[in-house]
């Protein structure tokens, strides 16, 4: 029987990114995503903070391209795991182990607003819709 093992989440970063390397010397990423559950009617707004992990050079990317309150999409896999503890205990561990990240938004940048004579205008892109000028006589149907 053929088994698949795949999530792919959108949310926003709780925090930044920690990098850490391994004994062995392959860096490592972990972070936390709060992904909204969906409402129906009038329930309240709910969130699930999901842990993240990332290895070797999409650790590196994280690390160098994600910051707290980014929006993000993870695709990976769920992974659970177990370590005993210092005081004999056992404790359990649910994360996405990422394959691939995409950042949905631009980081913000810590530069100094354009005064206001050098900002730029921007304009509306155009659209056919409010075009006059577009008349379709070029379509090919």
């Amino acid at each position: 029987m053929a088994s698949l093992n795949k999530i792919i989440l959108v949310g926003r970063l709780v925090s930044n990114p920690e990098i850490r390397t391994t004994m062995d010397a392959v860096p490592m990423s972990r972070f936390q995503l709060s992904v909204d559950r969906n409402r129906y009617g009038g329930a309240p707004k709910e969130a699930d903070i999901i842990d993240i992990v990332a290895w070797r050079n999409l650790a590196e990317y994280a690390s160098d391209n994600l910051s707290k309150g980014q929006t993000a999409l993870v695709e990976g896999r769920i992974q659970n795991r177990s370590f005993d503890t210092k005081d004999g205990g056992r404790r359990y561990v649910t994360e996405i182990v990422a394959n691939n990240i995409v950042l949905m938004e631009k980081k913000k940048s810590s530069k100094a607003p354009q005064p206001a004579e050098e900002a730029v205008e921007e304009k509306p892109a155009p659209s056919a819709a409010n075009d006059d000028s577009f008349l379709g006589e070029d379509l090919p149907f």
